[in-house]
């Protein structure tokens, strides 16, 4: 049968910045009209990098384009309309859309850390956080684990502080100018903060959540109808996943080629991320746990249950 994932890639904003890569020649090029042509949406950041290499991994006539994308929002949206066919992105993400009946599932974990809590000198600890002004990215798991900190000091979110919505790229050069007094942000904006002299104000892992952060997303209908397909594409993640963990050398090295990082940044990034495509038990009650924490701050209105958010049979359970 001719599979959705062949047809012409809609026009978008992305699309003038695609990154198109062909299986096992590595060769670039527009289209494979003999072959399967799937599309990936990432973000330009380490932890998510790993789809630049998956034509290294993928089986034959498989052609990998990879559309880079400004956030898990924008992920979510092309997924839903067809415009990519699995997007690397933030959990939390694909939990707000099960929440509001929208066609998106989990097939694979992408990677756990990649996160921090980073305040200027003056910011000692979680104590010194009330009544400052805290960069966030609106509903991610950095904004979720945040939030559970403060409550656990007893800094009410929404009275005591002042939470200023940010991109995660735009986070270090704020708390530098003096804009925002910390952040609960990403890599590599963490290891940009401290080199330049920021701290972390306590550890972003502390909380029930864990370190849950990046899954492998695509749509619930392609499970059903093409589950061939995503074991394909979840298979080509993980061997490419496997392949970078081997050789985080070769990791940083892609990433600076890819994004112009410093190699001083990367190195300290590449400590505070662990990549995976697993869904292991503990995965599991950490992205149940964290759509728990969802609905206690009022972030989706009711947790869905974790067999509607992860299709875990394709994915191994790791060691």
């Amino acid at each position: 049968m001719n599979r959705h994932h062949a047809r012409a890639l809609a026009p978008f904003a992305a699309v003038a910045a695609l990154a198109t890569l062909t299986a096992c020649t590595g060769e670039a090029t527009a289209s494979d009209a003999d072959g399967e042509v799937v599309r990936v949406a990432t973000q330009r950041q380490p932890h998510l990098y790993a789809p630049y290499t998956y034509a290294d991994h993928a089986p034959d006539g498989m052609t990998i384009q990879v559309v880079p994308m400004a956030n898990s929002t924008d992920q979510l949206n092309a997924v839903l309309t067809g415009d990519v066919d699995f997007a690397l992105m933030g959990v939390p993400t694909v939990i707000s859309g099960v929440a509001q009946g929208k066609d998106v599932r989990l097939v694979a974990s992408g990677a756990d850390g990649g996160s921090g809590i980073i305040g200027s000198p003056d910011v000692a600890g979680v104590e010194d956080l009330a009544g400052a002004r805290i960069g966030i990215v609106p509903g991610s798991s950095q904004e979720i684990a945040l939030r559970l900190t403060l409550e656990a000091a007893g800094i009410d979110p929404e009275t005591d502080v002042e939470l200023v919505n940010l991109g995660y790229a735009d986070m270090a050069d704020a708390l530098a100018r003096g804009d925002i007094d910390a952040f609960a942000g990403a890599e590599v904006n963490v290891s940009v903060a401290l080199l330049a002299g920021a701290h972390e104000v306590t550890s972003i892992y502390d909380t029930a959540i864990g370190p849950v952060n990046i899954g492998l997303a695509t749509t619930g209908t392609l499970v059903e109808e093409d589950p061939e397909l995503v074991q394909e594409v979840v298979d080509t993640h993980a061997a490419a996943v496997d392949a970078l963990l081997a050789d985080p050398e070769a990791w940083k090295e892609g990433v600076a080629d890819q994004f112009s990082f410093e190699p001083e940044v990367l190195d300290s990034a590449t400590e505070n991320i662990w990549l995976r495509a697993d869904l292991d038990d503990e995965y599991l009650a950490q992205v149940e746990a964290l759509a728990g924490e969802m609905v206690d701050l009022a972030v989706i209105d009711e947790a869905p249950a974790v067999t509607d958010v992860v299709a875990d049979t394709f994915a191994g359970e790791g060691d």
